[in-house]
């Protein structure tokens, strides 16, 4: 018989034990961080109707983007991010939800496109919105960044510390207004300059390409001179420029001090209208985005005529984590011992004995793992407790089921003593 393939298909995370015991603890604290904020954490379905998630009639053109399917006459997909389920949950449930609406998603998401390195087709991402009916004041554009900052500081012994960069879709339409650009142009500026970092020294001439020379010589004094030259210049540009002075007064009072004013950071040509974001690991800058967000005026358009106003962020977690993993950046040595005792049992007669021990040692809040091949010597069994990196080992034989009492070794030290229950429980606790 030919064996069937043992790895995943391209774009698809597998992580070894460890790996996976770091992914979830910082999974854990970011969420709990979320949590610590007020964010409502919502699970929503990975499946939608393929007309919730696209606007797209030509079924052969999204395919190649989507995972898409049909069952009978209904067609549906897999979520490809966050926030389209969010904006159909959160119009479907307007008149039970108190706004503004705090919600955070952590869950998968499937992308049919041709996988490479940072992009995977099934990854999970850690989605944080703030929604508000028909207005939203802009301070909680400064809330989304802190609290995100928040959450990444949880994780900072793993990933190191984050910098964020902070831009403003205002500026750039009030200063094209004030340019006189004509929209195509307009729109090949801004995919230019949101290309700025990674074309480098193309940057220039592209720009000078795609628009005027009077037009591209006053974006370029916007990286060269600084934004604040256009002061003055319209009153859409003085409310864009204090909107960004504003913006990071807010955030460094709340605690966010490694933040800067980037405009180079365009975010969604389509999607944000505002104050715009972007996270990045100090340590690792090649990396490049590990989040980031902004505002958007009209969330849930395609599902109510209630305008529902937004501002959120995205952690691409996984793209994150596997990231640093598969280049050994994290210290996996905290998530290499996860066993407190391994609890070793000599002899079937002496499980019921080892059983209720076992039992006593998890309700005291013991990580204990029993070795359950009773008749295997205890020196395979202690191979077992070895490989699993157990701090102690709970050995019950005859003797021990007899008096009611364990033999706990020290995996450390090698110290061997004889234990009531109670008092292995003791020892090992005062060893954590």
């Amino acid at each position: 018989m030919e064996l069937k393939p043992t790895k995943p298909l391209s774009g698809f995370i597998e992580l070894m034990p460890t790996q996976q015991r770091c992914f979830d603890e910082c999974a854990k604290r970011m969420r709990a961080a979320l949590a610590g904020a007020g964010f409502t954490h919502i699970d929503l379905p990975s499946i939608e109707r393929a007309e919730v998630l696209t606007d797209e009639d030509n079924w052969d053109e999204i395919e190649t983007q989507m995972f898409l399917f049909q069952k009978g006459d209904t067609k549906m997909g897999l979520r490809y991010d966050g926030t389209v389920g969010l904006a159909r949950y959160t119009a479907g449930n307007a008149n039970g939800l108190v706004f503004p609406f705090r919600a955070y998603q952590f869950a998968k998401n499937y992308r049919g496109e041709r996988p490479q390195r940072g992009r995977y087709r099934e990854f999970y991402q850690m989605d944080l919105d703030i929604l508000g009916i028909n207005e939203l004041s802009i301070d909680y554009d400064a809330e989304i960044v802190a609290v995100l900052s928040l959450a990444y500081d949880s994780i900072r012994e793993f990933v190191g510390p984050t910098f964020a960069r902070v831009g403003s879709r205002k500026f750039w339409d009030a200063l094209f207004d004030y340019l006189k650009l004509p929209r195509d142009s307009a729109r090949q500026a801004f995919v230019l300059i949101d290309k700025k970092d990674k074309l480098k020294d193309e940057f220039e001439p592209a720009l000078k390409e795609a628009v005027d020379g009077a037009a591209a010589k006053a974006i370029l004094s916007v990286f060269s001179a600084g934004y604040q030259a256009f002061f003055g210049k319209t009153a859409a540009l003085d409310a864009a420029i204090g909107e960004l002075d504003g913006f990071i007064a807010k955030i460094r009072a709340m605690g966010v001090k490694n933040a800067d004013i980037d405009l180079s950071i365009m975010r969604g040509h389509a999607y944000y209208t505002g104050i715009v974001f972007e996270f990045f690991l100090e340590k690792f800058p090649d990396l490049g985005s590990v989040g980031g967000g902004g505002r958007y005026e009209d969330l849930t358009g395609k599902f109510s005529k209630t305008k529902i106003i937004g501002v959120g962020a995205a952690v691409g977690f996984s793209r994150m984590m596997a990231a640093l993993l598969d280049e050994d950046k994290i210290n996996l040595a905290p998530f290499e011992a996860p066993v407190d005792a391994a609890v070793l049992v000599l002899g079937q007669g002496n499980v019921l004995y080892a059983m209720n021990a076992l039992a006593e040692l998890r309700r005291a809040g013991i990580v204990a793992v029993p070795f359950l091949d009773t008749d295997k010597k205890l020196k395979n069994q202690m191979e077992f407790a070895n490989k699993i990196r157990a701090r102690f080992c709970v050995i019950i034989g005859e003797d021990e089921a007899k008096k009611k009492i364990l033999t706990l070794k020290d995996m450390a030290d090698g110290t061997q003593t004889e234990e009531s229950v109670p008092g292995a429980i003791k020892k090992i606790k005062t060893k954590a």
